[in-house]
Formats: C-alpha cells, structure tokens, sequence
C-alpha cells in the first residue's frame, strides 16, 4: 500500500479532528474539555504515522486502542449521557474503530508478503 493513500487512516484523522474541536463549539461537560482534546489528538496522531507508514500492523493496533479510548472516554470523564462532547466521543470513536479493523487485514497481508519476499 501506498503512503498517504488509505482513506482508513483519513478517516482516523478526520474523527480525531472532530474530537479535538468538539470543546470548541460545545459546552463542556465533567472532565470532556481535556479529555476530548487528548484523545483527538491521539486518534489525529496514529492516524498520521499510519498514513506516514502503511503496512505497520503494530501501529493498526495502537490505533484500534485509542478508538477503544475515545469510546469509553465518557465514562472515564464523567461525561456520559446525551450530550454533544459524549456523543461525539462515541460516533467518532466507533467510526476510528470500525475503520481501523477494516485497515488491519490489508496491513497484516502486506506485511507478510514483504516479510517472505525471497533475498536478491
């Protein structure tokens, strides 16, 4: 796979943008100002060093553990309910997770393809 290519790690970044600037434009609830800043941030994070290094399976792992972060985030920040920041937390983070279980298989194939590629 080609880097910068994988709409997956796009759509990482893009859910971790939303995150991080969801205090922006919401009222904040409990401890969600600085825990949505972070975990955006880290979702933007692996979501750029993947698109900066396909085929890193270990790094798709990372990736599945901060969308599995920022799902639970509510809870952890006692934020939870129908309000904007927990929202966000959960779509954003279910959207991460789907889409970084969806990057793992074509990651893990690459990997072992170039990891068997006969010597020159």
């Amino acid at each position: 796979m080609r880097k910068w290519r994988r709409w997956e790690d796009w759509t990482v970044v893009v859910a971790g943008l939303v995150m991080a600037l969801t205090p922006a434009f919401s009222e904040g609830r409990g401890n969600s100002v600085p825990m949505m800043i972070t975990s955006g941030a880290l979702l933007v994070i692996v979501g750029v060093i993947n698109l900066a290094g396909p085929n890193l399976y270990g790094i798709e792992i990372g990736q599945i553990m901060a969308a599995g972060i920022a799902i639970i985030l509510p809870w952890l920040g006692n934020f939870a309910g129908a309000n904007v920041p927990a929202l966000t937390a959960w779509i954003a983070g279910g959207v991460a997770l789907v889409v970084s279980v969806l990057a793992m298989k074509p990651s893990v194939d690459a990997s072992h393809e170039f990891l068997h590629q006969p010597a020159k």
